[in-house]
């Protein structure tokens, strides 16, 4: 059996802006102005969640219709969706002999989100770039999607994904004809981009359930981009251990909040035929797909700028805390904690205990240790995590784009 994947290699063009993740600096894309798209509808008036004046509209809480179905295929259009793998929808179980290509935490966790809330906006299309080697640079603004889109992209959605089953997507909005006028043209591949932005009372409920909505509060309050919340459950050997482990739990809940606005820009597009060939190109005889897809295993990565990182857990298990009985933690537990030399919340280095797993042996086994991949602007370990997060975004499935941030990552 060959060795698995740990993680796919989804690096994007992240490492050629490494240093302008942290700072927020860089140029920023014009947005094209909007064009005429988009199947998004309103709501009813619903009471919002108790608290302090509420910041999202009444009309917030009901989530509006889907803008296409699985049978919609209307020539010349493109149907935009997004989805989190199977990953993301259904976690990642531990198994000391994963198959080829599967995401395993090699420490020996297993992983299951309940809810990952995001923003995303500016869905957009431009004339293809006449400098196929700068994937940043694009042409005429041709359509656009107005708006922003509030989901939850751990939901199942009504589509196959682009990954094939049993991922599946959430329809967001379909994109019908240049703004303007006339149609979109099958012998282009229009370069494709979107933003990841701060949580919005503007933006459209895709899918969010009461609970969703109240986060989602939380979220416009603070300013966050993205929310990520589920369980870790230890599965791995509980023999030949280092000690230390015995005062770590062996279930965890994350709650892991963000602002990490970004443009994705010029994705390339594996529907191409090839992952590194960017565009979305419409046909004559159906409709073309664009699925935004966000990777969740960013969020375990063990190394900045490199192929295949091992995802782990323990990073995060070795800083919970005990909260209402449970053990918690969440990215204010991980200020501090330089990712080079990890320690839990005694202050002792956290051991590696991965090669429980097939095809990872621990550089050293007494002090678990993460790569910067040479970038100084990360100050600690929740720096590091978001840093890693912040470059999940990619279309249909694997295509990387081009990753621009447009302010800094804060919390």
């Amino acid at each position: 059996m060959k060795a698995p994947v740990y993680a796919h290699a989804r690096l994007s063009s992240v490492t050629l802006v490494l240093a302008a993740l942290l700072s927020g600096c860089g140029d920023t894309a014009p947005t094209p102005s909007d064009a005429g798209v988009t199947d998004v509808g309103g709501g009813t008036d619903v009471v919002i969640p108790a608290g302090d004046a509420a910041v999202l509209p009444p009309s917030f809480a009901t989530p509006v219709p889907a803008a296409f179905t699985a049978t919609t295929r209307d020539p010349r259009t493109i149907q935009v969706s997004i989805s989190s793998e199977e990953l993301g929808q259904q976690g990642a179980d531990y198994t000391a002999m994963p198959e080829e290509g599967a995401i395993v935490l090699v420490d020996g966790w297993e992983l299951r989100f309940t809810r990952i809330l995001l923003t995303v906006a500016n869905v957009r299309l431009n004339q293809p770039g006449t400098s196929p080697s700068d994937q940043s640079m694009v042409g005429a603004a041709v359509a656009s999607v107005p708006g922003a889109f509030a989901v939850d992209v751990q939901k199942p959605g009504p589509l196959t994904g682009a990954g094939g089953a049993p991922e599946t997507a959430i329809p967001l909005a379909v994109i019908r004809a240049p703004a303007a006028g006339g149609a979109l043209d099958p012998s282009v591949r229009y370069a494709f981009s979107y933003d990841a932005v701060a949580a919005t009372p503007g933006a459209v409920n895709v899918n969010l359930d009461a609970g969703g909505v109240a986060l989602y509060e939380q979220m416009v309050r603070r300013g966050w981009s993205q929310y990520v919340e589920g369980t870790a459950t230890y599965r791995g050997t509980t023999t030949g251990l280092a000690p230390t482990f015995a005062d770590y739990p062996s279930a965890v809940t994350f709650r892991l909040g963000w602002a990490a606005p970004a443009q994705y820009l010029n994705c390339n597009n594996p529907d191409n035929g090839s992952k590194d060939m960017p565009g979305v190109q419409p046909s004559a005889t159906t409709a073309a797909r664009a699925q935004l897809t966000f990777h969740m295993d960013h969020l375990f990565w063990g190394g900045l700028g490199v192929e295949d990182p091992p995802a782990h857990f323990d990073q995060f298990a070795s800083r919970a805390q005990l909260v209402g009985g449970a053990s918690v933690v969440t990215l204010d537990d991980l200020v501090g904690v330089v990712p080079t030399n990890l320690v839990d919340r005694m202050m002792r280095p956290v051991p590696d205990r991965g090669g429980q797993t097939m095809g990872y042996t621990p550089r050293n086994a007494s002090a678990l240790s993460f790569e910067l991949g040479g970038n100084s602007s990360v100050r600690d370990l929740r720096d590091f995590v978001t840093f890693s997060a912040r470059a999940g975004g990619h279309l249909n499935a694997d295509g990387l784009c081009f990753l621009r941030p447009t302010a800094a990552i804060s919390y």
